[in-house]
């Protein structure tokens, strides 16, 4: 066993126990014992289809999840005693959220899955990492859908895993998966979503080239192989390769030992296609890569009807027989590949905009092409009104993947903007959460779907900061319920507790300090602290950043800073307030310290963006080890800079 994976712990432990072939254990401080069940049952199930999925049994006569009050990172995969945040083992069913649900079930998987890839087969060196964490941020979803297929989890990683990877390898300042030197390499804010998220979203577009049954058999033989022994990146290839007949060394050399992701760029020409590659970039660059990509392109027949046309593109460019009855064309359904997608053909945007609007895309597809078209405003190859046009496709979308998308890219664009754009940007998106929100309604219902029931609590935020007086009325009404002792349902309530902030003043401050004081809740305390970023009244968000340096503990102090950073009302004061607690923040842990910089410095800099650049030259970025993750949040803040004055 590798020495990193062993736990010692010390406490007043209370043990729920699972008795089996295996015996699964959640330990608890004394009192928590009932809010252990959802995660125990969910470890058991997660332990059986690992063992089924892998062939290879685990290893060890019992596995241990143990919460952790006062834990920096979020879970540790020790071998049989994974340790855990509170809030991502414990349930209680009168608090814990669907989000909370998926949460603690995608963390228990992740971990579980590290039994295997990282435990039994352990990287033989740092740079391999990701062998242990993509695999385990993959299987971590993978699981989940397993047991709960009725929860769209894939939809989940497309946004919150492949989503937030293509955004972090946009950027100038990335690195290869397979990072040169790793034995100096630390998970962070800057490594974090290349080794998990990027790593993950490959595999996935791995299984989707070689095919589900390949892809299970690759890893049984890989797991087999190197059983209580070392692995590099090649041993996996080689096992995928064996089992599939297919260049998965060749091709992965490219995705995992270069950084960056291409941009597939597609002309018509008669009836074919022409295909070229390059480098994505948010900014400008120097260097010219190739990757060895599987393409999948979707053919939509004049008559009805669609073929799927697949191919390697090998080098700059490649051209495409599509026919002669082709009416439109969709490249990367599903969007397995890693990689984004610019159409020179408006015709077919249209098209393909004509089948959002009718669903005959599917939420994957619709949730693709608008976020490769804003990830192009971003580049600035498009303009923002031509995003914003685009939209109109989207009048009566109900999934919950594009949804969550066109929130995140709006509410972005909202924060870049100038006043006159911003009214702009409220006015589509007030218009479009307000209609969903009346299709779905405002209040929880029995019955309804998991993805349902996160999309509304999200719709409710976006709504009233875009100035919905209505949805501002009820989202008041349920916090001032809250405040005389009603309850509020939980799949709402993280919304609930932000429009307080947001609409509430001194005494709904007063009233989350209390209620902070007095929770026994984990779950309960994050929402608060979520909510205690969403003031909007200048002194009361002094009032909060004080609270946070001395009231708030220290494994928590990003949650609020992160979210005041990207409240519209507060970002102006952010960077002011940041250089006066400079001494402050350092003391955190680096990670979390590395949170906060990531957070502050894109939004808080706008408009100062000269003042930020000239103290980060002043600044001891090595002896803080902080220097990656400076680079690439003034990186952000210059691409929002860029958007603003375009």
């Amino acid at each position: 066993m590798s020495t990193y994976l062993l736990f010692w712990g010390v406490g007043d432990f209370v043990f729920t126990e699972d008795t089996g072939k295996v015996l699964v254990r959640v330990a608890t401080m004394r009192g928590m014992e009932k809010e252990s069940r959802f995660a125990l049952a969910f470890a058991r199930k997660s332990l059986e289809f690992s063992e089924d999925y892998y062939g290879i049994a685990y290893p060890l006569p019992k596995l241990d999840l143990i919460a952790v009050a006062d834990f920096a990172a979020g879970a540790m995969e020790n071998w049989g005693a994974i340790t855990f945040r509170e809030n991502l083992l414990l349930h209680d069913p009168e608090v814990t959220s669907k989000a909370g649900e998926e949460g603690i079930c995608v963390v228990i998987a992740h971990e579980v899955a590290h039994q295997w890839f990282g435990n039994l087969v352990t990287p033989s060196d740092w740079k391999y990492l990701w062998l242990n964490e993509s695999f385990a941020t993959y299987f971590g979803y993978g699981v989940v859908d397993h047991v709960y297929p009725r929860w769209d989890l894939w939809h989940h990683f497309l946004h919150t895993q492949t989503g937030v990877a293509l955004e972090r390898d946009a950027l100038r300042e990335t690195f290869p998966i397979e990072i040169p030197g790793g034995e100096h390499m630390v998970i962070n804010v800057s490594t974090a979503p290349i080794i998990y998220n990027k790593g993950g979203s490959l595999l996935r577009e791995i299984e989707s080239y070689v095919g589900k049954g390949n892809f299970r058999r690759g890893l049984h033989l890989y797991l087999e192989k190197h059983a209580y022994g070392n692995a590099s990146s090649h041993h996996l290839w080689e096992s995928l390769e064996e089992v599939s007949a297919k260049p998965i060394s060749k091709m992965m050399k490219n995705w995992i030992e270069q950084p960056g992701f291409p941009l597939v760029q597609v002309k018509k020409e008669n009836h074919q296609l022409v295909v070229t590659q390059e480098r994505f970039s948010y900014m400008p660059h120097d260097s010219s890569p190739e990757w060895l990509i599987p393409l999948a392109v979707t053919v939509f027949g004049s008559q009805g009807g669609s073929r799927t046309v697949t191919t390697l593109l090998e080098g700059k460019s490649k051209v495409i027989e599509i026919g002669a009855d082709a009416a439109a064309y969709k490249v990367n359904p599903g969007h397995s590949g890693f990689y984004r997608v610019r159409y020179h053909d408006l015709k077919n945007l249209q098209e393909l905009g004509n089948r959002v609007e009718s669903k005959c895309l599917s939420p994957e597809d619709r949730w693709g092409l608008q976020n490769d078209l804003y990830a192009l405003v971003k580049k600035g190859d498009l303009n923002l009104e031509e995003y914003l046009a685009f939209l109109d496709h989207y009048a009566g979308e109900d999934a919950f993947l594009p949804l969550m998308s066109i929130g995140t890219n709006l509410y972005h664009a909202y924060l870049v903007m100038d006043d006159k754009r911003r009214e702009r940007i409220s006015s589509i998106g007030r218009l479009l959460f307000e209609r969903v929100l009346s299709a779905v309604g405002y209040e929880p219902k029995d019955g309804e779907s998991h993805t349902t029931s996160i999309l509304r609590e999200q719709c409710i935020w976006y709504a009233v900061v875009y100035g919905s007086k209505i949805v501002s009325e009820f989202g008041e009404r349920m916090f001032f319920a809250l405040m005389k002792g009603e309850k509020v349902h939980p799949d709402m309530m993280k919304s609930v507790f932000q429009v307080g902030a947001l609409c509430g003043g001194e005494k709904a401050l007063d009233w989350f300090a209390s209620r902070t004081r007095t929770s026994e809740s984990e779950h309960e305390r994050m929402n608060i602290l979520a909510a205690l970023g969403c003031f909007k009244d200048r002194t009361l968000i002094s009032k909060v950043q004080q609270y946070v340096l001395d009231e708030v503990p220290d494994r928590n102090k990003f949650v609020p800073i992160g979210v005041m950073a990207e409240n519209p009302y507060a970002m102006p004061l952010m960077w002011p307030w940041y250089v006066s607690s400079r001494e402050r923040l350092e003391r955190l842990h680096p990670v979390h310290y590395e949170r906060i910089l990531a957070a502050v410095i894109p939004w808080g800099g706008l408009g100062r963006e000269e003042e930020v650049k000239a103290f980060f030259e002043h600044y001891s970025l090595q002896e803080r080890k902080v220097e990656d993750v400076v680079r690439l949040s003034l990186e952000k803040l210059e691409i929002n800079q860029r958007m603003r004055s375009a």
